[in-house]
């Protein structure tokens, strides 16, 4: 039987490369669809561009609340549940410390943490109804970390809604799958070595699920003093794990596990959820007893 996808669209994204496979008839008009509502996310929620809707709305807001869009809403009622899971390790109010780096690019790693501590973490903001709160006007946001992911979930929501057979969406690495193969087969996923990225250290099957993997040995973050990963936390990352890989039901929940196991990998996961850990020896672990 045959398993050849009726399309595979490919496009540029987010800085990053995107690849959208589908089983589907009309296939075309189908991922044109989608890497336009990927576009239309990037746009909308651009923590770098001035003019974004995230930046007028949220970051320059003039009172202490923003009255938020259904979409809005749903995304970042979604990150609070998860931010809170992880026990608030990920935190989309790195925004506040980028925002006055940005300004004073001179201060230190640790001066600009000292300075931007007290407006950051999940205590500074919440949801009441359709209305989002803060508690300081130096707070900010970049969803960077969660936008990606969402629009890999929103894709696959496209594609159920279209009726397709089966889809895989590959977001530079931010992969979910729906349905099945023309000849009924499921989707095998491949995590590359942190070593050499072009080549696979593993694989896992997907079934309606989604996979993230986190790694902090090729982007990087320059602060006036020092060189850090580009996964920011006020400790950093651990430094026995090179990369996490998680699989959860969504890639929003994916990306946020995978992200805040790199910063604590000893970190109690939803059991819905599973994950896998590479160390600096490039040994692959299925728990956390490694850690030191």
């Amino acid at each position: 039987m045959n398993s050849k996808p009726d399309l595979i669209h490919r496009f540029t994204a987010m800085t990053v490369p995107c690849e959208v496979i589908l089983f589907a008839d009309e296939a075309e008009a189908l991922a044109l669809a989608i890497e336009e509502n990927t576009r239309r996310l990037e746009a909308k929620y651009n923590f770098h561009d001035e003019g974004s809707w995230l930046n007028r709305q949220i970051n320059s807001r003039q009172a202490n609340s923003v009255t938020l869009d259904r979409e809005t809403w749903t995304i970042l009622r979604d990150v609070r549940q998860h931010c809170i899971a992880s026990q608030g390790i990920f935190d989309i109010t790195i925004g506040s410390l980028k925002y006055l780096k940005a300004s004073q690019p001179d201060l230190s790693r640790e001066q600009l943490y000292t300075r931007m501590e007290p407006f950051m973490g999940l205590s500074t903001w919440s949801l009441e109804e359709m209305t989002l709160c803060f508690s300081h006007e130096e707070t900010r946001f970049d969803l960077g970390g969660v936008i990606k992911e969402s629009s890999v979930d929103q894709a696959v929501e496209l594609a159920k809604a279209a009726g397709v057979t089966g889809a895989l969406i590959n977001f530079g690495g931010d992969i979910r799958t729906f349905g099945h193969k023309s000849d009924g087969s499921g989707f095998v996923v491949a995590v590359l070595s942190p070593k050499d990225t072009q080549k696979p250290f593993f694989s896992l099957p997907l079934s309606n699920q989604a996979l993230t993997t986190s790694a902090h040995y090729q982007r990087y973050y320059q602060f006036s003093d020092v060189q850090t990963s580009h996964i920011l936390s006020k400790g950093g990352v651990h430094p026995q794990v090179l990369s996490s890989t998680v699989v959860a039901d969504t890639a929003l929940e994916a990306g946020i596990f995978s992200t805040a196991l790199t910063i604590k990998p000893t970190l109690d996961v939803p059991d819905s959820i599973g994950f896998a850990l590479i160390d600096d020896k490039l040994t692959l672990h299925q728990n956390a007893e490694f850690i030191q």
